[in-house]
């Protein structure tokens, strides 16, 4: 509500009446990044140089009967090819702040700066693993575009992966805010008296569902109405970082400016098809 008058009238417009400015910023909201931390990074220490690495893969034989006088045919557990994974990911996120600003403001200018930046750098690498959600089991998934997530959806994820013999330990559901509303409408989830052990906080669901966590983000890649989100196993998905978040401060006195560069150098692959499969949510 704006003031209505002042007595004497000349207190605001001869500045009597001072307008101060907060030291605290309002911080923009930013998307929880849950896919990095999440996935395989064990590839990283073997990338020293070059910009493609090479995962050697394994595959399964078969047990053949015995015939007395016979051979057994040679079994070969090394003939599938190499998983290529290429470092092909290389971005920035400068941000300048002039010297005269940084002098006359109240607000740690290079502190908001570095933040912003890094933070760009870090939601992208989040993002370009997101992108590879799709492409999991063959790009086939469950649930239908704009559609509510159900327990027929969440259990046929399940079973898929049981049926490809995924570890169990691993696992988690990356999901977006309309698929933790869909699933606390489901009473199973949200209801104490179904598993007596459980405490469930107010407003909330179990800590899991069928015995993987559920990672919440906004971060995923959008479908058409909703965005595709995944239940996989950690190993089903690779990021090698080659270079992470090395920041550059620049002065360039000349201009009067401060640059701050925040780059990044890294690659994202598909390590197991099988280890996850899409998701489609409600609403992006």
């Amino acid at each position: 509500m704006a003031i209505s008058a002042r007595i004497p009238v000349g207190l605001d417009p001869n500045k009597f009446i001072p307008e101060m400015f907060g030291k605290n910023v309002i911080v923009a909201m930013k998307n929880k990044l849950v896919v990095v931390p999440f996935v395989n990074h064990s590839y990283e220490a073997d990338l020293v140089k070059g910009d493609t690495l090479y995962i050697p893969r394994t595959n399964t034989v078969t047990a053949t009967e015995v015939t007395i006088g016979t051979e057994g045919v040679i079994k070969d557990p090394l003939n599938t090819t190499a998983l290529t994974l290429s470092i092909d990911k290389y971005y920035e996120a400068p941000v300048v702040v002039d010297y005269m600003s940084r002098r006359q403001s109240q607000v740690d200018l290079i502190a908001v700066a570095e933040d912003e930046s890094a933070y760009a750098i870090s939601k992208k690498v989040d993002s370009t693993l997101c992108d590879l959600f799709s492409q999991l089991s063959g790009a086939t998934g469950y649930g239908t575009d704009g559609s509510a997530i159900t327990d027929d959806v969440l259990i046929a994820a399940v079973e898929e992966l049981d049926e490809a013999d995924v570890p169990e330990d691993g696992r988690a559901w990356m999901f977006d805010p309309s698929c933790k509303a869909d699933i606390m409408k489901i009473d199973k989830f949200v209801r104490s008296d179904y598993f007596a052990s459980d405490v469930i906080p107010t407003g909330g669901f179990r800590k899991d569902v069928y015995g993987a966590p559920i990672l919440i983000t906004n971060n995923l890649t959008v479908g058409t109405t909703g965005n595709v989100g995944a239940y996989l196993h950690k190993n089903a998905l690779a990021a090698v970082i080659s270079e992470s978040l090395t920041v550059d401060r620049v002065e360039q006195p000349l201009k009067h400016q401060l640059t701050i560069n925040t780059t990044s150098l890294w690659g994202v692959g598909e390590l197991r098809d099988t280890f996850g499969c899409p998701i489609l949510t409600r609403l992006a």
